[in-house]
């Protein structure tokens, strides 16, 4: 029988009597001092290993997570669209502390609390005033109960990163390998140069003009750039000279094909029209 915190407290009257009772020797009126405060001192050390191994197991119930976790609902969905069109809560989160957690929403960051709650957790205020759950999975990946901000019918499932985590997030690593990571051959007029162009997971390019590396956006202003709204990414050189480029993937040539676009127009956010192709890329050893 396992006895809770509670009642051991209301049974430990009783208790003491048959401590005491042990105690006489063989006299009800002849009391074995020693006898009584030895039993008493092996009592209350059985009660407080009890409590205490009560407080461990309720401990354990509220330990907290750690680790970073990406969208893996999320990256499943963008090859075949736009990235910033695919709803999304959140892409990745990263558990800091027991009840803290950091969350990548795009072009905005925040720290959340989270707490358990029965088998499950709960996302403190993830919509304004209002929780949201999530739980952890057998297979250690975490589904973020999100349909009511997505408007999807299923919830979204994180997996846990097995990135270094150099950068500060690791999403966008997973963001690039899914999208255009990879070697690839410039061509012109239909013909291979030579020219080898690489673009890292990392974020780091290479053999692609002055450029050394690429943002691909999927979240923010950025979505809404270009119209019609196509895939666009950002390449800066080392003197921070950055240049915002549309992109087509063409899956049967394997074929990246990164286009202009027109200039900022005064007054006017976005809607700079697509113009023609600047590097027609064919992606190595598919």
């Amino acid at each position: 029988m396992i006895l809770s915190q509670g009642s051991l407290t209301s049974h430990l009257p009783l208790l003491l009597y048959y401590s005491h009772k042990l105690s006489m020797n063989q006299s009800p009126f002849r009391l074995n001092f020693r006898n009584f405060f030895g039993k008493v001192f092996v009592l209350s050390t059985t009660i407080s290993l009890l409590w205490a191994c009560g407080d461990s197991k309720k401990e354990s119930q509220t330990a907290g997570l750690s680790g970073r976790f990406v969208n893996q609902t999320f990256l499943e969905a963008i090859p075949d669209s736009i990235p910033g069109l695919v709803p999304a809560y959140c892409y990745e989160l990263n558990f800091i502390s027991p009840d803290s957690v950091e969350i990548l929403y795009g072009f905005e960051e925040a720290k959340l609390g989270y707490r358990k709650s029965g088998k499950d957790y709960i996302l403190i205020k993830a919509m304004q005033d209002k929780d949201m759950p999530f739980r952890v999975n057998k297979d250690q990946t975490i589904s973020l109960i999100d349909s009511a901000w997505t408007s999807a019918k299923s919830t979204s499932n994180f997996k846990k990163s097995i990135n270094t985590g150099k950068r500060k997030w690791d999403f966008e690593t997973y963001l690039n390998q899914q999208m255009i990571a990879g070697e690839y051959m410039l061509y012109k007029n239909e013909q291979p140069t030579g020219q080898k162009v690489v673009f890292m997971s990392d974020g780091s390019t290479s053999g692609i003009g002055d450029f050394n590396t690429y943002s691909i956006c999927y979240s923010g202003d950025c979505v809404g750039e270009i119209y019609p709204i196509s895939n666009n990414l950002t390449l800066t050189s080392k003197n921070k000279e950055s240049v915002t480029y549309a992109f087509v993937k063409h899956k049967k040539s394997n074929k990246l094909s990164i286009r202009n676009i027109e200039a900022p127009i005064k007054d006017m956010k976005g809607e700079r029209a697509i113009k023609e192709e600047v590097y027609d890329l064919r992606k190595q050893g598919v």
